[in-house]
């Protein structure tokens, strides 16, 4: 969206976006700061026995400012998902419709949440509140990220309004920006405890932000006016009908609002974060706002959670390094007298990259940009050589570090070693079967997979070195935290301060490029845990209407047994995977489904296992499967359609290894107990 010339947007949008820069340079110290002072404790602590007092306060408050200020420069690089499938199919006039509605809509959400930010940051000012801890932190000091942040992320909403408007120059495009001004001097001017509208239960201030948005769809034209009033009114109407009508219908009414803000375009931390809001509007006996940034900074300041950013960072390092050229080649030479040499090469080396990195996606982009040109060249069918490279990107949220595991475990409480720990021998049962499928595909077809006795390029010393270097890598992160050496938090931060000293060291690694991998550490963090934020406010409303309880109660009284229901829950993870990312899916499931899980006996480590499995299909399922597209980005020749029938032989193994860990569930949880 945001381009490096800014020149051609109005004023106003050149000065949020120069706002939004300046934040994330602030975002990037954030991330930096937490790398530093993480390891700054673990070292003192392990060298010196002289553990920090401060480094676990400060590591957090750093991460809240890296995912807030970071929010709108990542929403103005599109760094926040959306589901496309709408947006696909509608012509450019339609589509440009629908951004706007869904540009407006995010805007309710962001503005209540900011403006509710902000309150709270006054309030614990002037009472002199202080955070728990050994540093005794004024409490408005490290919640203020969080208000700016929103703010800012609300001015990019404006901006990404201006740039799909298309307006030229004049009063009409400046309105949005002048009638934000407005609502600013009416929020302020009505202070920290805004009045209710008499003879309601709304708020003064909650009632001018939503009638400055709609004021505001409506400059955008009739069509995106009715499209905001339907969004609005029919989230209004779902609540009201379903508090009348019981937990169930209420639950229906959610779904179906959240499917089709999402089926609309909105980006689904704002789709989250909205129903979240609704929900405490129109649902609660009383409303209470002050809810929304509570629950925002619970969901965000935590010190377990730096474990996401720090293997993030460490996954960004090495995919920066050129380490993976190197992998690839060694596993080549390695693996060449399998059939299918180069499927099984690009797949191991999926598998051992995706252990270090944590990220399915960067797997396929950085592993496939090295070995599916080498197996075109050679001469093997485009299905096979793409689908092994998505397929081995999956083996990523099984081998640790895994993002989704550490979110499935920082979700539902299950301690995040011990998901570490399950997902090991699932993970080599996987990789097995795909080992079986590349085989079978190269011996039924042996001119997909022509045998080669070795690669083109000469392995050198320098291959094995860098190979061996990241091994150990690999070997140091997963012994510190079966070890008990280190929190899976502070294993992140050490793996992504060693991945940084192997490549410099290397001479892979230059300042730019460090900083590059931090940036992008500071979008993929912002864009993750804005969908936490979101999901966390969604779930007051779950939690006040007692939903969990209310579908275990249905599935106890009901007919169906635990494995039915379990088969439900499975299939409705696969659908859902083909149309949201594992993270947001995780997030938006697990406070409903994981109750139920454990109340039909089933255990929650097995279970992760098998959710993340499910989820993960949906990267190399059309419609959405990201590893697809981003795959397809390396070679425009190739389509989609190509690459979707490659991968479906790997998603029936998938199946396969779901349906053994189903029947014996021991594969999952034996070496978490022998571990113990």
């Amino acid at each position: 969206m945001m381009s490096g010339d800014i020149t051609a947007y109005s004023l106003p949008a050149r000065a949020i976006c120069r706002a939004s820069t300046f934040l994330n340079y602030l975002a990037i110290l954030g991330v930096i700061a937490t790398l530093a002072a993480t390891n700054f404790d673990v070292f003192s602590r392990y060298l010196f026995d002289a553990p920090t007092s401060w480094a676990t306060e400060i590591s957090t408050y750093a991460l809240v400012v890296g995912i807030f200020c970071g929010a709108a420069h990542t929403h103005l690089k599109e760094g926040n998902v959306r589901v496309d499938l709408l947006l696909m199919w509608v012509s450019p006039a339609n589509r440009r419709v629908i951004l706007l509605i869904a540009a407006w809509a995010a805007l309710v959400f962001t503005l209540i949440a900011s403006w509710q930010s902000f309150l709270l940051v006054l309030s614990d000012y002037k009472n002199g509140s202080r955070l728990l801890g050994l540093l005794l932190t004024p409490s408005w000091l490290p919640k203020l990220p969080i208000a700016v942040g929103l703010l800012v992320l609300s001015g990019a909403l404006l901006v990404e309004i201006e740039r799909v408007a298309q307006y030229a120059a004049g009063f009409r495009r400046s309105f949005p920006y002048l009638l934000m001004l407005v609502l600013a001097v009416v929020l302020v001017g009505l202070g920290v405890k805004p009045p209710l509208l008499p003879g309601t239960r709304f708020d003064f201030g909650s009632l001018a932000i939503v009638l400055a948005v709609v004021i505001g769809a409506s400059s955008n034209g009739p069509k995106v006016l009715l499209g905001v009033g339907v969004m609005l009114v029919g989230g209004w109407a779902a609540m009201y009908l379903g508090k009348h009508q019981g937990v169930g219908f209420v639950t229906l009414m959610m779904g179906l609002v959240i499917v089709g803000m999402l089926a609309a375009g909105v980006r689904i931390a704002f789709v989250l974060g909205l129903v979240g809001i609704l929900s405490i509007y129109f649902l609660t006996p009383i409303p209470f706002p002050v809810n929304i940034p509570g629950r925002i900074w619970n969901s965000t300041s935590s010190f377990a959670l730096i474990a996401v950013p720090m293997f993030v960072l460490m996954g960004a390092v090495l995919m920066r390094s050129g380490l993976s050229r190197e992998l690839f080649a060694v596993m080549a030479r390695c693996l060449s007298w399998l059939p299918g040499g180069l499927a099984h090469a690009s797949m191991a080396g999926c598998g051992i990259f995706a252990a270090v990195s944590g990220s399915s996606v960067a797997t396929a982009a950085t592993i496939g940009g090295v070995a599916c040109p080498e197996m075109t060249q050679r001469g093997y069918h485009p299905g096979l050589t793409y689908g092994a490279v998505a397929a081995g990107g999956t083996l990523g949220i099984l081998i640790p570090p895994s993002v989704p595991m550490i979110i499935y475990g920082m979700t539902v409480g299950v301690p995040i070693t011990a998901m570490f720990i399950a997902g090991i021998v699932p993970g080599i049962l996987m990789m097995l079967c795909f080992t079986l499928v590349t085989i079978g595909w190269a011996l039924i077809m042996p001119s997909a997979a022509p045998r080669t006795s070795a690669v083109q390029a000469p392995l050198t010393r320098a291959s094995y070195i860098d190979t061996l270097l990241l091994l150990l890598l690999l070997v140091l992160v997963i012994a510190a935290l079966y070890a008990g050496l280190a929190t899976p938090s502070e294993t992140g931060a050490v793996g992504a301060f060693i991945a940084l000293i192997i490549c410099a060291v290397r001479g892979r690694m230059t300042l730019h490029r460090f900083l590059d991998a931090v940036a992008e550490t500071v979008v993929v963090t912002s864009f993750i845990f804005l969908i936490v934020a979101g999901a966390h406010i969604l779930t007051f409303g779950f939690d006040y209407l007692k939903i969990s309880q209310s579908l275990m109660a249905s599935a106890t009284e009901g007919s169906l047994g635990r494995w039915q229901i379990m088969l439900i829950i499975l299939l409705v993870y696969v659908v859902l995977g083909m149309f949201l990312d594992s993270i947001s899916m995780l997030v938006l499931t697990l406070p409903i489904v994981f109750p139920l899980i454990v109340s039909l006996g089933f255990d929650p480590l097995w279970f992760g296992v098998i959710v993340v499995i499910a989820a993960e299909i949906g990267l190399v399922t059309p419609p959405v499967g990201m590893n697809l597209f981003v795959l397809q980005g390396i070679s425009r020749d190739v389509s989609i359609r190509t690459i979707a029938l490659g991968t479906a032989p790997y998603v029936v193994a998938m199946f396969v290894a779901i349906a053994l860990l189903c029947v014996f569930p021991e594969i999952a949880i034996w070496l978490t107990r022998h571990m113990k």
